[in-house]
């Protein structure tokens, strides 16, 4: 919401934690001192950099700081729009369709000397394991039993038919942007947050139609997991179609597709 020509959000779950703290404005997360978790972005014009604190009490957060890093639209062609900006709306829509992705903290924008700058600030996805990692475990020790690999690969389909029912594609969607939850695949079951979860939405860009979503999410992850067997991958695609093991004619031919570029 605005504030004082500013864009401002705190989460009201984490407004008494971050007052306490003197975090809750946009100015206090601009100026803290933090270590970057990874090389800064220097593209779009401008930077964009993510950062990792730990506040007393509740714990981990990211936080990504963005300078004239835009994206521009038919509504804003030239001056554009911060990514973070973007990445902050689909957050709050995915959490409020039940898809698991990074619980957003606090949001704030602000023109200062003619720079567009953000701050998002996201709550530790805790438990938690890149699928990256997952798979890469899985190469070097061996590969589990096909009703992990299956329970696995269920969960992730799930999460993408719901993403992909918003109309929203992730155009990001690498190993290392999808979460599974280490307790879940070790096949513990109670009182588990969602087995798999995204991340890095920045990029994600609203579709008039779910099957461009499909076409381009599903080619990204398929070339870039490696080590999944072509049965493991059909069965991938038959549980994201909805249609067990057997597809129909556009199922197969979307599998083609797929198999040739993996």
């Amino acid at each position: 919401m605005p504030v004082n020509g500013q864009q401002l959000y705190v989460s009201p779950d984490w407004a008494a934690v971050l007052g306490a703290q003197g975090l809750d404005c946009f100015e206090a997360w601009w100026a803290l001192q933090l270590d970057e978790v990874e090389p800064g972005n220097l593209r779009r014009g401008g930077w964009s950099t993510v950062f990792r604190h730990v506040v007393d009490g509740p714990g981990g957060l990211f936080v990504k700081r963005q300078e004239d890093h835009v994206y521009r639209t038919l509504r804003h062609p030239l001056r554009g729009r911060l990514t973070v900006e973007r990445e902050f709306q689909v957050l709050r829509q995915c959490r409020a369709a039940g898809i698991a992705v990074p619980e957003p903290v606090l949001y704030g924008a602000r023109q200062d000397a003619g720079h567009q700058r953000g701050v998002l600030v996201t709550r530790e996805l805790a438990g938690y394991r890149a699928l990256v990692d997952v798979l890469d475990d899985w190469q070097r020790s061996g590969w589990p039993e096909r009703a992990t690999r299956e329970r696995l690969l269920r969960a992730l389909a799930d999460v993408l038919r719901r993403l992909h029912a918003l109309k929203l594609e992730h155009r990001c969607l690498y190993p290392k942007h999808v979460m599974v939850h280490a307790a879940w695949l070790a096949g513990e079951r109670d009182r588990l947050p969602a087995p798999v979860a995204l991340i890095d939405l920045e990029k994600c860009k609203r579709r008039w139609r779910r099957a461009d979503c499909t076409r381009r999410d599903l080619d990204t992850l398929n070339r870039r997991s490696a080590g999944w067997s072509r049965t493991d991958r059909r069965r991938f695609l038959g549980y994201y179609l909805g249609a067990g093991r057997r597809l129909d004619a556009a199922g197969r031919r979307l599998w083609r597709q797929l198999a040739r570029r993996s």
